[in-house]
């Protein structure tokens, strides 16, 4: 790697913290607005539809972990199943989780353990709600779908690493009358859900949901700070194909 392309990096570093910095400082005075999602808006009303009916959210947390290239996702979905927790507070069913790795069955379920700092009593949450439906492909997705059946669930939110599998989730969520969103950070998997009814995120959205849900500033700031790269990004290529053009390097 060449001392420019060394120079570089340095500089997107920088950029990034900067822009993460004030972002973050901005967020805190006034919730900065985000590009709009559909499928995230859904997801938020449906939260709170399913605490007034007083049926049960599961979260299926796919067969990722921290230990690999799924890594971002796994983080993603602790992030995402502690806002669900909160905002399922005043449910007679507290949410119930379901995953293909053993390390993320043990944080989910450490999730739940802390809930009721969050103000549910210990006769509504049970951490056994966090459970490992099974660790290859196909036992997994079986393992999830005794939570579309038999627990009362209204919503389902599906994300991390989940395959051709993925199908059988979302045929027995129709079947059911079950909504579902699918974040997976598998092509497949997205490939699956988008041919499916149902909502989906696609590509770099799934990693955009603590965002959508207000987690935290962090997650918002990072957000824009990424857009805001792209867009100096962008700006980049268009001033260097100009200058190319004109017949000026700048290499």
């Amino acid at each position: 790697m060449t001392s420019y392309e060394n120079l570089i990096g340095v500089i997107f570093i920088v950029l990034t913290a900067a822009f993460m910095l004030v972002f973050t400082l901005q967020n805190r005075r006034s919730r900065l607005p985000l590009r709009h999602i559909a499928a995230m808006e859904r997801l938020a009303r449906l939260i709170g539809q399913s605490v007034e009916d007083g049926r049960r959210i599961h979260l299926s947390l796919g067969r990722g972990n921290f230990l690999d290239s799924h890594a971002a996702s796994a983080v993603t979905n602790m992030a995402v199943l502690k806002e669900v927790v909160k905002r399922s507070l005043g449910s007679d069913r507290p949410p119930a989780i379901t995953s293909g790795d053993g390390i993320t069955t043990l944080l989910a379920v450490d999730v739940l353990d802390s809930a009721r700092n969050m103000g549910f009593s210990g006769e509504r949450m049970d951490a056994r709600r966090g459970r490992l439906a099974g660790v290859s492909p196909l036992s997994c997705a079986v393992g999830t779908l005794s939570a579309l059946y038999h627990e009362q669930t209204s919503t389902m939110i599906t994300t991390g690493m989940q395959g051709a599998e993925l199908q059988l989730i979302l045929d027995t969520a129709e079947d059911e009358s079950v909504k579902i969103l699918t974040a997976s950070d598998s092509p497949v998997g997205q490939a699956i859900a988008f041919s499916n009814p149902g909502d989906v995120l696609i590509g770099e959205e799934i990693f955009a949901m603590p965002a959508y849900l207000n987690t935290g500033s962090m997650y918002s700031a990072s957000l824009l700070a990424e857009d805001a790269l792209r867009w100096l990004l962008i700006i980049a290529i268009i001033i260097g194909s100009i200058l190319q053009g004109l017949g000026i390097s700048i290499v």
